[in-house]
């Protein structure tokens, strides 16, 4: 009688025959043959330990048979084929398109025709099974589809107008413990879909949206020479490829699908392929857990250390962030609702973490005051809000940055993240002119990257704009001077767009150039209404000729406050008394 093929054992031209000659074996594999009684009796303990928990976990448990074929077709379906890269280029397409707008929609669409998940499983499988020549191919096709994505990313970056750093971009520049649980969860449902043989298309779609993101983030990031924006991206796939390949290799092993570890081709070369594709993935999985370790230890210090410096009563954290950093100081990003304001509170907590850690925390410091428990929901509920719309939680401007640079007490700073501005409000300085806001403005602009700075200068009743010079009389005497207090147009603009005003009033003498001004605000968006003719105490303030032949400086002024309500009752009244007055005189004439 023939010998029949064992379960588990490849045919003829199925998988990757034995060596059948004793040098090419090994010692190693001479060793496993001859390995001891207890040895043996352990494997049969763990095999039944592992269908004891596969059973308590609802894993099914695969025949021999079942399992080979099973590995047959995972390896089939992991092979490098035309369809494999386009459809990985067209993936990364889509993707880098989401990620430039900010679609969360446009980057779930890219991930329904990624094909990730079938090299990814081979290599788990591979895993599972100790296979070095099945790893090394598996490995050699992931990295081709990521070489795609990362050079699809770089070609669309750059043909793209769009180059924002969006929300969607800066959530995936660096790994979280977020990530790490959703790669890690894709995987156990990959994993289990492909046992089972149900569900592939749906999980594929979760795995994707783990590793095609990030790769397109590393094109995003070389495209626009962000190494950081790369690094972090790299980071973050390398870690979610290893958790969600470890994850398809112990399902696979659970549910008996991997090669039985007495068919275990144990050559040097294999066993080398082995380790070097193990550290490579582990390796980025370990450095992504000490992170979020050494941020877990930040936070609670940090989270301690702000309620201690607020003064311990009635002070909740509503939000807190750490961001760790390879070349700086990690940073803490906290928002605090208290009862009463607290000076120097960061500076506060500062010391106290640099007591209780022995290192160096930079705290960016937010204090929104609620006396009550209604005002205190109210805002820990806009402030979840506002981070729901603006996007991820690290994407905190950096608040001491932009009062270092203003240089100035600030009464209030409050950001739209969605247009990535930030506004600060600081208090009335003696001596300086809006000139002098709006050089500052610029200058904390260039002091931070990511974030456009807009100083709120002090308010004022009316602005005095100079629209024409003054000319000389011609006999060698100077041009009369325009007022002191007299700007140029684009400042009067400029002041009027950050008090955000859209109506005002214009008076002066010049019409003609009244107009104009009316158009450039207009331009604006700043409705204008014209005010003629110019009151006395306007004519007043216009400088007077002193030289007969000379021409004084053309200057409006823009009235900022509307009319009180009490001030249009009185006008009104006034108004309605004149007409009865009228009424009345011309009765008495007829």
């Amino acid at each position: 009688m023939p010998d029949a093929r064992l379960p588990g054992q490849p045919g003829p031209g199925e998988g990757r025959p034995f060596p059948q000659h004793e040098e090419d074996k090994g010692r190693l594999n001479e060793m496993w043959r001859n390995r001891p009684q207890w040895v043996r009796r352990g494997e049969a303990v763990f095999h039944l330990m592992r269908i004891k928990f596969a059973r308590a976990i609802l894993l099914p448990q695969l025949t021999p048979d079942l399992a080979f074929d099973l590995r047959q077709t995972v390896r089939k379906e992991g092979q490098l084929t035309r369809g494999y890269i386009l459809m990985c280029a067209l993936a990364a397409g889509i993707a880098t398109l989401g990620l430039l707008q900010s679609s969360t929609a446009v980057v779930i669409g890219a991930m329904l025709v990624s094909p990730l998940m079938s090299p990814i499983a081979a290599m788990g499988f591979g895993f599972a099974s100790l296979d070095g020549h099945r790893i090394r191919d598996a490995i050699k096709v992931v990295a081709i589809g990521a070489g795609i994505g990362i050079l699809t990313g770089m070609l669309l970056t750059w043909l793209s107008p769009i180059r924002n750093a969006t929300p969607e971009i800066l959530a995936r520049t660096e790994p979280n413990l977020l990530d790490l649980a959703v790669a890690l969860f894709s995987g156990i449902a990959g994993g289990y879909s492909t046992v089972i043989g149900k569900g592939g298309t749906a999980i594929g779609v979760a795995i994707a949206t783990a590793l095609m993101p990030p790769l397109t983030v590393i094109g995003y990031g070389i495209g626009v020479f962000q190494p950081m924006f790369a690094m972090g991206a790299l980071l973050l796939f390398l870690t979610n490829l290893a958790a969600i390949t470890f994850a398809f290799a112990v399902i696979a092993r659970l549910s008996g699908a991997a090669r039985p570890l007495g068919r275990v081709e144990l050559t040097p070369r294999y066993i080398a392929i082995l380790i070097a594709a193990f550290l490579a993935l582990a390796t980025p999985l370990s450095m992504t857990l000490m992170k979020l370790s050494n941020e877990a230890r930040i936070r609670t210090a940090a989270r301690s250390a702000i309620v201690e410096a607020c003064g311990n009563q009635g002070v909740t954290v509503a939000q807190l962030d750490v961001k760790t950093s390879v070349f700086g100081a990690p940073t803490v990003d906290a928002l605090v609702i208290a009862r009463n304001y607290t000076t120097n509170a960061a500076e506060q907590a500062e010391g106290l973490i640099r007591q209780t850690l022995g290192e160096n925390v930079e705290i960016n410091l937010q204090q929104v005051l609620a006396a009550d428990v209604q005002a205190q929901t109210r805002a820990m509920v806009d402030a979840a809000m506002e981070r729901t719309a603006a996007g991820i939680a690290a994407d905190v401007p950096p608040f001491q940055t932009i009062r270092q640079a203003i240089g100035l007490p600030t009464r209030s700073l409050w950001t739209d993240r969605a247009q990535r501005m930030v506004y600060a409000e600081p208090v009335p300085a003696p001596g300086w002119t809006l000139a002098d806001y709006r050089a500052v403005e610029q200058q904390a602009t260039k002091a931070v990257s990511g974030w456009t700075v807009r100083l709120v200068p002090p308010p004022q009743p009316n602005l005095t704009v100079l629209l024409r010079q003054g000319t000389a009389a011609g006999d060698g005497q100077d041009a009369p001077k325009p007022p002191e207090n007299a700007i140029s147009t684009d400042l009067a603009v400029w002041t009027l767009t950050r008090w955000g005003m859209s109506k005002v009033s214009l008076s002066g003498a010049d019409e003609p150039a009244l107009t104009i001004l009316s158009k450039q605000l207009s331009d604006a968006g700043i409705a204008a209404h014209i005010i003629a003719p110019p009151t006395e105490t306007e004519a007043s303030m216009r400088p007077k000729t002193q030289t007969a032949g000379a021409e004084p400086p053309v200057v409006a002024t823009i009235g900022i406050y509307a009319q009180s309500p009490s001030q249009e009752a009185a006008a009104k009244a006034a108004a309605e008394k004149a007409a009865a007055e009228k009424a009345e005189t011309a009765a008495q004439a007829e």
